[in-house]
């Protein structure tokens, strides 16, 4: 745990910060940033400078910038369940909060696929598609809370990795604000074009924890459901015989 106290900012800081994201979009105060000393993992906690909430690209970038400009460091955040330390906030960082920025903005069936804000909430998105019998496969353990920017971040997986894969095989793309405030979309856009020749950024940039820049949109690859789940008892003579089977099954696809 940082026991050094957290400097002040510049004088004028804190109302420019408030007037891009709005006066409740920052928390300042010293007993309100307890919330976001650590995530999941307790092990260690490290007060942020202070919290910004934006609400959608544009005020990240106006964010981003700010800090650049008076060389702040800064976290990117989502809901706060990695038990690994991936957001907390070293170095008494800006914390840049995603988790105003939650909707499902598109449900395409037909190409099954959807496009979502970072803090969109993993399960929110197969609730989306469940109408058009679709869903989003990777399944964190915390996919009830956790956000889809961050399972971008630390690639994240679930029970349904052994079949269907983790994060980085259901993400086609998704937008980024770079550090010095640039956006850029890497991989599948949007738009339903395709993917230009050329080193795979997006496939560099996924598991990068924030360090290359905070992820705004991302587009996701949806999973037709079963037609049908049966639940079945197996006995095995030995652990071993079980993860064998196991392996079986899923390399019978």
């Amino acid at each position: 745990m940082s026991n050094r106290p957290t400097p002040p900012l510049p004088a004028g800081l804190l109302d420019r910060f408030r007037s891009i994201v709005g006066a409740d979009g920052v928390i300042a105060a010293a007993e309100d940033l307890v919330v976001y000393e650590c995530d999941a993992c307790t092990l260690e906690k490290f007060p942020p400078r202070l919290v910004v909430l934006p609400r959608n690209t544009q005020e990240v970038v106006e964010v981003v910038r700010l800090c650049a400009e008076h060389r702040l460091p800064l976290v990117p955040r989502g809901a706060g369940t990695s038990l690994s330390g991936a957001s907390i906030a070293l170095d008494q960082a800006v914390v840049v909060a995603l988790t105003r920025m939650n909707r499902v903005l598109e449900v395409d069936a037909r190409n099954r696929r959807a496009l979502v804000e970072a803090g969109c909430v993993n399960t929110w998105i197969s609730r989306a598609a469940a109408a058009h019998g679709l869903f989003y496969a990777p399944d964190p353990s915390s996919q009830s809370a956790c956000t889809i920017g961050g399972n971008v971040a630390t690639n994240s997986g679930g029970p349904h990795t052994l079949k269907l894969g983790v994060t980085t095989n259901h993400v086609l793309g998704f937008e980024m604000v770079l550090p010095d405030g640039e956006v850029v979309w890497l991989g599948t856009p949007p738009d339903g074009g395709e993917d230009t020749a050329g080193p795979d950024l997006r496939g560099a940039a996924i598991g990068c924890e924030g360090m290359f820049g905070v992820i705004t949109r991302v587009l996701v690859r949806l999973t037709r459901q079963q037609p049908a789940v049966k639940t079945l008892l197996g006995i095995f003579p030995t652990v071993d015989d079980a993860s064998r089977t196991v392996s079986d099954i899923i390399a019978a696809g």
